[in-house]
């Protein structure tokens, strides 16, 4: 016979079993992982003896939830920073889940972008918003020679995201949209640097390009891809002697589950993204899909899926690539991260679990690709 025990034994245990929870929730470990090794990536030789980089970069999609996976990842990061420190940090979006900032803070509104669509105008100053704090107080801050590694961010989907739960009711979607994003640009910490919708990042011999990629699934909030195109088309310029990396948050070709966007319209418009950057992209770095993929795209530049920061997708099998010519080499669901290292002479990349057990590991002499090597002990 079961007698009730009272109101303080209840609340008791139901405090214990709470804890309990959090606990669990806490030392939460990295399912089982699948991980897949296609052509050159199923036996890869040893890779040739790189010098030095100039350049060592992270890069960590879709941090923006706070979950035990998420702090398993920012532990990983900032005991990996601690063997080998990084340049520079990039987060490729879908920062703030699940809606982006909130839009109805008092004074969000007077957010304006600059009359280059990109920047913000200036007099903004964006109002405390407490749904930063699941990227701010989560990413690690890492520091080296006594001062922060910047960390630029790009835009997501789920950043701008403005329909179902996230419609506010007092703005259009596409209005709303528009406000998000410039919410997220005017917005500053000591791990968020974001200073337009698009811009470059130049680091040594390296150029990043973040590009808004939203704009893959059509236009939006009076942004357009002629917008992306002539931007893409004016950093191109610049890459003629450095590999250029595209960082933003789609994927240009992807095995993972978003490849059912990639239609014949998000191909059409990743073309035209090909097209304006002329040839002079080394790689295309990004998440969306919640997992670790190397693709090698069809026009022939390498595609780095690094999304597997906060909300694994375990259940992944990457049966599929999205589009046609395009190549899977490597992809995994392991909790994990991306590093790209730059010399003078070529570039490398490093796929590395949350335990930091290397994964996949590729090198390029530029301008060529990145090959699948062996990881190295490190």
């Amino acid at each position: 016979m079961i007698r009730w025990a009272g109101p303080a034994v209840a609340a008791a245990l139901l405090a214990l079993a709470l804890l309990a929870v959090a606990l669990t929730a806490s030392s939460a470990r990295a399912p089982t992982s699948f991980t897949v090794r296609r052509g050159p990536a199923a036996a890869p030789p040893p890779g040739a003896a790189a010098p030095p980089p100039a350049v060592r970069a992270l890069v960590l999609a879709d941090f923006g939830d706070e979950t035990a996976q998420q702090s398993a990842l920012s532990r990983a990061v900032a005991e990996a920073h601690a063997r080998a420190p990084f340049d520079v940090a990039f987060s490729p979006g879908d920062n703030v889940y699940d809606c982006g900032p909130d839009p109805l803070r008092p004074g969000a509104d007077g957010c304006r972008f600059a009359e280059d669509g990109a920047s913000i105008a200036p007099g903004f100053a964006p109002p405390v918003d407490r749904r930063f704090d699941r990227f701010d107080a989560r990413f690690p801050a890492l520091r080296k020679d006594g001062a922060p590694i910047p960390v630029f961010l790009a835009l997501g989907n789920h950043d701008v995201e403005s329909r179902g739960q996230c419609a506010d009711g007092a703005l259009a979607p596409d209005a709303q949209a528009r406000l998000k994003a410039c919410l997220e640009v005017a917005h500053a910490s000591a791990v968020w640097r974001m200073p337009g919708r698009h811009y470059l990042v130049d680091r040594g011999p390296a150029r990043f390009v973040v590009l808004d990629s939203n704009l893959l699934l059509g236009d939006y909030g009076g942004f357009t891809l002629e917008g992306e195109l002539a931007f893409l088309r004016a950093a191109a310029e610049g890459c003629r002697e450095r590999p250029c990396f595209v960082v933003a948050h789609h994927p240009a070709a992807t095995a993972g589950q978003h490849r059912a966007e990639a239609d014949a319209a998000y191909r059409a418009r990743v073309r035209r993204l090909e097209e304006a950057a002329g040839g002079a992209i080394a790689a295309w770095l990004c998440g969306h899909d919640h997992d670790l993929q190397h693709l090698r795209a069809a026009a022939g530049y390498d595609v780095l899926v690094s999304g597997n920061a906060s909300r694994g997708r375990p259940r992944e099998r990457f049966e599929k690539v999205s589009a046609p010519g395009a190549q899977l080499l490597f992809a995994s669901t392991a909790w994990g991260y991306l590093t790209i290292e730059v010399s003078a002479r070529g570039w490398a990349a490093r796929f590395a679990s949350v335990e930091g057990a290397p994964l996949h590991c590729c090198q390029a002499s530029f301008p060529g690709r990145c090959e699948p090597v062996t990881c190295p002990a490190h």
